[in-house]
């Protein structure tokens, strides 16, 4: 177990405890504000509120820390720090009401509490925002040792580059690596049986297990030292997969999938996956109805009364089932006069005035929430593709079907982290997007894709 000294000095303590402050700070500001005719409050009137404080900053720092805020081995985009932020203010809410009934003397009152975290979600999002352009300077980014020296250790940074969200101090070897000529960092010599005293003295946050060969070679008790130190230890391919976001296909062995620890194979995520599509649809119908409309004459005017509005398409659903999609037709009546089935392409010849703006703001996609609402699409998910590719593809790329184990979706992981492809290594490389969205499945990941994904529509990001 960690000193608790250096448990105290920790980096991510020193922002929950900013935090904690500024929330105090938020419902004081709060019930002034919300008895400000009645006078300034004096000390007399402030003094009863610090419990209440109290219960409310720790069950806001709790929650927090539940939602993975304070975690030293991620760097998060503004906008997932975004639905985390509005996510814990929820979570709080709920929490408090519960503590409430338990002890309703730490009651603050919803006016109270409503503008509590009205102040207080703006305030929390900018701390974590700073905390981590903080660390992209490398100020507090972990510091991580790779355990091998080998060709294996070399081709994963190789992949990488530079590490987005970590500092590399250093490569270990162990006796069966054959030093390889273009590591990325220093070597750093010691018996593996001092790993833990290495760690100590280069304050290595993480262990990467990078070796040639691991078969009787891994110091198994070093590292559980290491372990009980609070140092992390990560597999190679774990680590690839974190600073990337993407799943490495020629890496992948399938027990990484069986023991994956996301949504996939969960007994309840399908079921809350299911709720949360079906109320997002139909709020999402609700507000794009005008826009749908609108889109529907603009195809007749553009191409007369008598040019069908939409278009029908058979695609692959879960467990490799055929469904149809509707899409509003934004290519010419004849884009497939040959009958043979054609990718899409970047500026698409075939595509019309009308359809290029539809497709530039997603709006041909918009019929498809009706298949949402039917259950054969999901909000989020891999991208449904066309039989005729996905035979094909399944044939050439390892692992293509896994992607159909879950139902396809309007957007997705892969969708929002590589440009739309019309070619077979297009395909590949955005399965491994797939492939990591499927082992890391959760309702705030869905919702934090949901929220990348209005970026897109708003600016026109990624069109095709």
């Amino acid at each position: 177990m960690r000193p608790i000294k250096q448990a105290f000095h920790d980096r991510y303590m020193a922002l929950a405890l900013v935090q904690m402050g500024l929330s105090a700070l938020a419902v004081l500001a709060a019930t002034a504000l919300r008895f400000i005719h009645v006078g300034r409050p004096g000390v007399e009137s402030i003094a009863p509120l610090a419990p209440k404080v109290a219960a409310f900053s720790l069950v806001l720092v709790t929650t927090m820390y539940a939602l993975g805020m304070y975690q030293r081995f991620a760097l998060m985009r503004t906008e997932e720090m975004a639905v985390r932020v509005v996510a814990a203010c929820g979570l709080t809410w709920a929490g408090l009401a519960l503590l409430y009934y338990l002890l309703p003397g730490l009651y603050l009152g919803r006016g109270i509490m409503a503008l509590t975290l009205l102040f207080v979600a703006p305030a929390l999002l900018t701390t974590q925002i700073l905390f981590q352009r903080w660390g992209e300077a490398a100020l507090i980014k972990p510091r991580v040792l790779v355990l091998g020296a080998g060709q294996r250790a070399a081709d994963l940074f190789a992949r990488l580059g530079k590490p987005r969200g970590s500092r590399l101090v250093g490569f270990m070897p162990l006796s069966a690596d054959q030093l390889a000529e273009t590591l990325p960092g220093p070597i750093v010599r010691v018996a593996t049986n001092r790993l833990d005293e290495l760690a100590r003295r280069l304050r290595v946050d993480e262990i990467v297990v990078a070796p040639d060969e691991r078969r009787g070679l891994l110091p198994l008790q070093a590292l559980l030292e290491c372990r009980a130190l609070g140092i992390r230890v990560t597999d190679a391919i774990g680590f690839a997969e974190r600073e990337t976001g993407k799943v490495f296909l020629d890496l992948l062995q399938p027990a990484a999938l069986v023991y994956t620890t996301g949504g996939f194979g969960s007994a309840l995520y399908p079921y809350g996956k299911r709720v949360f599509d079906t109320v997002a649809a139909m709020l999402l119908l609700g507000l794009v109805a005008p826009f749908m409309v609108l889109a529907a004459l603009a195809i007749r005017v553009e191409d007369g009364l008598d040019a069908p509005v939409f278009y029908r398409q058979i695609r692959t659903g879960r467990g490799g089932h055929a469904f149809s999609i509707w899409k509003f037709r934004s290519m010419s009546v004849d884009a497939e006069r040959s009958g043979v089935p054609v990718w899409a392409q970047r500026d698409d010849p075939r595509v019309t005035r009308v359809g290029r703006i539809l497709r530039k703001y997603r709006i041909d996609e918009l019929p498809q929430l009706f298949n949402v609402l039917r259950g054969e699409m999901s909000l989020v998910g891999p991208r449904p593709e066309r039989p005729e590719f996905v035979a094909e593809l399944a044939r050439n790329i390892p692992f293509y079907d896994v992607r159909h184990r879950i139902a396809p979706g309007l957007t997705g992981w892969a969708q929002l982290n590589y440009r739309y492809g019309d070619t077979e290594a297009d395909a590949r490389e955005k399965l491994q997007y797939d492939l990591y969205y499927l082992k890391h499945q959760s309702l705030l990941f869905d919702l934090m894709i949901c929220l990348l994904t209005v970026e897109v529509v708003l600016f026109g990001k990624g069109a095709r």
